[in-house]
This record gives C-alpha cells, sequence and structure tokens, in this order.
C-alpha cells in the first residue's frame, strides 16, 4: 500500500513540472486519442459492409497505400518540421485528419477510399515527426520519459474509451434512420461523428505559445542529415522495421480476428479493445517507473520479450476455435486475454524507446529521427497486410495461424538486434569500468 501511494505521489510531482506547451499537447492527445479509438475500431467493418469486392484483401491493400503515402512523406515532413512551427504543422495536420475522415465517409468507391487513406497516413507521418520534437524542446531531461509515456498513456485512455463508443455508436446513430447495426450507414453516421471531434482537437493547440524563430539557424536538408549521420540512425531503425513487419501482418485485423474466429458481434469485440486500450495504458504510465530500475532498453527487451507467448497463444485459437465450435467460447476468453497483455506488453515499451532514442541522437536529427523511424515501421505495414489479407481469403480463420507464428518470429528476431545493438554493449562497459549510461 505504502509503495502504491509513493507511486501516485511520484507522478503528481512529476505532473506539476510539465510545461504549459507540454500540458496543451497532452490534451490533445488525449481528444486525437478518442477520435483514433472509434475509427481504429470501425473502419474495417465499414469497408467489409460496402460488398463482397470489399473483402480483406482490399482492406490490405487500403493499409498497403497509406503506408506507401507514410513512407514517400517521411524525409519531406522531417524538413517541415525543422523548417516551420510544430504548432501549425500540427493544427494541419488535425484539419488533414478531418478531411480524410470526411472523403472515405462521403465517396465509398475504391479509389477515392485508397486516395483518402493515403491523405490520413500523411497526416499521422507529420503529426508523431513534429510532435516528438516539440516534446522534447519543451521538457527537461528529469520529467522527459514521464511526458513521452504520459502522452501515450493518455492517448491510450482516450482510446479506451474510443473502442467502447465505438462498439455502440452505429446502433444509437444508425437507430435514428432506422439502419441496422452492420449496415453501411450506421458506420458512415459513427466515423463521420468523428470528423467532429477531430476538427476539436485542434482547440488546445491554438493556445501554445512558441518561442520566435532563430532567424540565423541552418537547417540541413534530410538528405543531408542522412548522408551524414546514417550508420548511427539505421542501428536504432532497424529493430523497428523487423517488429513493423510482424505488425503489419497482425495489428490491421485484429478486430476481423475476433469476429471471423470466434464469431462475436461489433459491441463484445468492443469490449475487448477497449480493456486491452486501458491494460496498454495503465503500462504506458508504469513505462517510466521500469527505465528508472530496468533502464530504457532493458525495459523494452523485457517487455517485448514477455508479450511473444501471448502471440503465440493467439495462433493457437485461430487453430482450435474455427474446427472445435464448443470450444469457442473457451478460447475467446483466452484470445481476449493473449491480447490484452501482449497489447500492454509491447506499448508499454514504445515511449521508452522512442525516448531511448531521442536522447542519444544529435538534437539536429530528432525530427529526421522520428521521421525514418515512421518509414522503418511503415514498411512493415506497406508490404505485409497484403500477404496478412490474401493468407485470411485463401484458408479464411485458418490463415491467422501462420500469421501470428510468423509474427513472433519478427518479434523475437527485433528482441535479439536490440540485445546485440545496446544491451550487451552496455553490460559490457559496465563490466569493465562501470561508466554512468547518458540516457539508461
Amino acid at each position: 500500500m505504502e509503495e502504491n501511494r509513493s507511486g501516485i505521489a511520484l507522478y503528481l510531482e512529476k505532473t506539476k513540472q510539465f510545461t504549459r506547451n507540454s500540458k496543451l499537447v497532452l490534451f490533445y492527445s488525449a481528444i486525437t486519442g478518442l477520435a483514433f479509438g472509434v475509427f481504429r475500431f470501425l473502419f474495417n467493418f465499414y469497408v467489409l459492409s460496402l460488398g463482397s469486392q470489399y473483402n480483406e484483401t482490399f482492406i490490405g491493400t487500403l493499409q498497403t497505400a497509406s503506408s506507401f503515402a507514410t513512407i514517400a512523406m517521411a524525409l519531406p515532413a522531417a524538413y517541415l518540421a525543422e523548417r516551420y512551427s510544430q504548432k501549425r504543422i500540427m493544427i494541419f495536420t488535425g484539419l488533414l485528419s478531418g478531411l480524410s475522415i470526411m472523403g472515405l465517409v462521403l465517396f465509398p468507391v475504391r479509389l477515392i477510399l485508397i486516395v483518402f487513406n493515403m491523405i490520413a497516413g500523411i497526416s499521422m507521418s507529420m503529426r508523431q515527426v513534429a510532435m516528438a520534437p516539440f516534446l522534447m524542446a519543451n521538457t527537461s531531461e528529469g520529467e522527459r520519459q514521464w511526458v513521452f509515456s504520459f502522452n501515450f498513456g493518455l492517448m491510450t485512455i482516450s482510446g479506451f474509451f474510443g473502442n467502447l463508443l465505438g462498439g455502440n455508436l452505429p446502433t444509437w446513430l444508425g437507430g435514428w434512420f432506422k439502419s441496422a447495426p452492420t449496415d453501411t450507414l450506421s458506420y458512415q453516421l459513427a466515423l463521420g461523428s468523428m470528423m467532429l471531434v477531430t476538427m476539436l482537437s485542434i482547440g488546445p493547440l491554438l493556445f501554445i505559445r512558441m518561442p520566435k524563430a532563430d532567424r540565423n539557424r541552418v537547417i540541413e536538408l534530410p538528405w543531408v542529415q542522412l548522408w551524414q549521420h546514417g550508420r548511427i540512425l539505421s542501428r536504432f531503425l532497424i529493430p523497428q522495421l523487423i517488429i513493423g513487419l510482424g505488425a503489419g501482418l497482425m495489428q490491421p485485423f485484429m478486430n476481423i480476428y475476433f469476429r471471423n474466429v470466434y464469431k462475436k458481434p461489433d459491441p463484445i469485440i468492443s469490449i475487448v479493445f477497449a480493456v486491452g486500450g486501458l491494460a496498454m495504458a495503465i503500462a504506458q504510465f508504469v513505462g517510466p517507473v521500469m527505465a528508472d530500475k530496468f533502464g530504457k532498453i532493458g525495459t523494452v527487451i523485457l517487455t517485448q520479450g514477455l508479450s511473444v507467448p501471448f502471440l503465440l497463444t493467439l495462433g493457437i485459437g485461430a487453430w482450435i476455435a474455427p474446427s472445435n465450435p464448443e470450444m469457442a467460447g473457451l478460447w475467446f476468453l483466452i484470445a481476449g486475454g493473449a491480447y490484452i497483455f501482449r497489447l500492454a506488453l509491447m506499448n508499454l515499451s514504445n515511449p521508452v524507446y522512442q525516448t531511448f532514442v531521442l536522447e542519444l541522437v544529435p538534437e539536429g536529427t530528432q525530427a529526421l529521427t522520428m521521421s525514418l523511424n515512421s518509414l522503418s515501421f511503415q514498411f512493415g505495414w506497406f508490404i505485409m497486410p497484403q500477404v496478412s489479407g490474401w493468407l485470411q481469403v485463401r484458408f479464411a480463420e485458418f490463415g491467422f495461424v501462420p500469421i501470428f507464428f510468423m509474427v513472433s518470429f519478427f518479434y523475437v528476431t527485433a528482441i535479439g538486434v536490440e540485445w546485440w545493438f545496446f544491451q550487451r554493449p552496455l553490460k559490457a562497459a559496465k563490466t569493465i569500468v562501470q561508466p554512468k549510461i547518458a540516457g539508461d
């Protein structure tokens, strides 16, 4: 009990140190997380409701298009984040997100869906690239990990409520027009309402006070920075590339996994997603405490490694439940628990790894680093959704069996690379001279 009180007191003490600008961005992230939670939960179901030609393979195509746009925008986004006000970029991306949602809802045609999904990918890429350097500039070393984890945690808590809301919005809004919960119109109304929430998220950003720009500051082009620092940066990006390959196989299809493998309706699936989001938020708030105890990279390796058995459990469920319908109910509970724990463990490491990387790269390359981080992760989302969608269409629900075992392989490989690049040299250095390692 004493430890809990001291932990809460420590968090309260840290939050008091957050700057005004940091708090405004955290508020922005909370509103954005709500809209994203609803959108992420409902969008696949919306696409599938459009007709038989809009199947899992097409969902893979949509994700590939979005990731392609993110990859193409990575280096330009790094330049824009250094050249222009990060506040203005975040406001612009909020408007762009609202535009993309409106287009996806109003024009449910294959080509237009692809185009607006690409716009959504560009918006997300620019937002991530601008936000991380902004938070680095508006935090001190002592509070930085806490702010980054707080930002991820708030988005996740909002996503928790977004998932719950997403499971019920089609029923509520569709009922006004006598539309069934799984009809296209119901999904359109639910997703369209998130356009308004996205626009509202811009409000806190308007009150950010940016320092006067240094007119004498020399801004290097991203490809010049890449030539100068590419070898150093590549060590941080390779693990993200490998994890992205695994995530691209699985993450875009998790709601479809629970619907097709266990035959559950949207509201039930939304509860699993919501609890997963809540567990993920709690884990992200625990991240700074674990980073202080085990070191940043030690925390990343530990939590990622613990997530692998839960991935394998999801794959086993996809093998057992379809062929044994009488066991589907039990395995739904097991798979739901595995999904929740895996989500919490993997996402606990995200803000920790991001802070670890940004503290070790040269200050002038932080925007470039975030762009390349997004590029390397999205590369997997560019390739693998097509593979995953094909496996699902070809083998139906049994297609998830090889999907989860492939994801496990990628994650184990990434953990090995992280240990080799970062933890092994750290242990060797401590063994020889035991220095204090900056950033860990």
